[in-house]
């Protein structure tokens, strides 16, 4: 039985979504509310990255668009918030600065991160990452049929997030909207909606 007191001193726990969520879609909110439930989650927090150093070509939408999407997006969700500090430092999104700079901020938190399985398997190739996994637990985005790869990096701590096969990804939506198709179902309508009203990605 866990105690009053113990309560009083359990940290919050904190995950941070990184990615360019260029657009959020249908997946990203299905994934993040998969790694509240299974992670037991205080709060998760959505942070669009400026540039990932390991893409050679930016984000297509501007920063302020990709803010109002998730906005739009997160308007009925509990526990969900946005994070601007890498679009407001601009540059190259290194996660290793991030993580530092929240962990000044929230020092009181036990931090999370989310990735994807595909991300998880190159993890060596991040900034710092020796300094990196001493500072927070790995929340795995697991697809079935896919083969998780744990890199081996000493003091490394992750968890498994079980999700289904989920087709939506913000590069079919770009497609789709450049070819003149229909996007629905794929994203909130409100951000369909938005995009649509401000012709972007066409």
């Amino acid at each position: 039985m866990t105690t009053l007191a113990q309560q009083a001193t359990t940290k919050p726990r904190i995950a941070i979504y990184g990615g360019a969520f260029d657009p959020v879609h249908c997946a990203h909110l299905e994934v993040a509310r998969m790694a509240c439930r299974q992670a037991s989650l205080d709060d998760l927090i959505f942070m669009p990255a400026a540039h990932s150093p390991l893409k050679v070509q930016g984000p297509v939408a501007s920063g302020a668009a990709r803010i109002k999407m998730l906005e739009l997006a997160l308007a009925d969700e509990v526990g969900f918030s946005i994070d601007d500090f890498e679009l407001k430092r601009s540059g190259v999104s290194y996660t290793i600065d991030t993580v530092r700079d929240f962990k000044n901020r929230k020092s009181e938190a036990e931090l999370f991160w989310i990735i994807g399985g595909d991300q998880f398997a190159q993890l060596d190739r991040w900034r710092d990452t020796n300094q990196l996994v001493k500072m927070l637990t790995f929340l795995v985005l697991a697809r079935p049929g896919y083969d998780l790869s744990v890199p081996t990096i000493p003091e490394l701590v992750w968890k498994k997030v079980e999700a289904p096969l989920m087709n939506e990804s913000s590069t079919l939506v770009r497609e789709r909207v450049a070819g003149g198709k229909s996007i629905m179902g794929l994203l909130p309508s409100s951000v369909e909606a938005f995009i649509r009203e401000n012709r972007l990605y066409t």
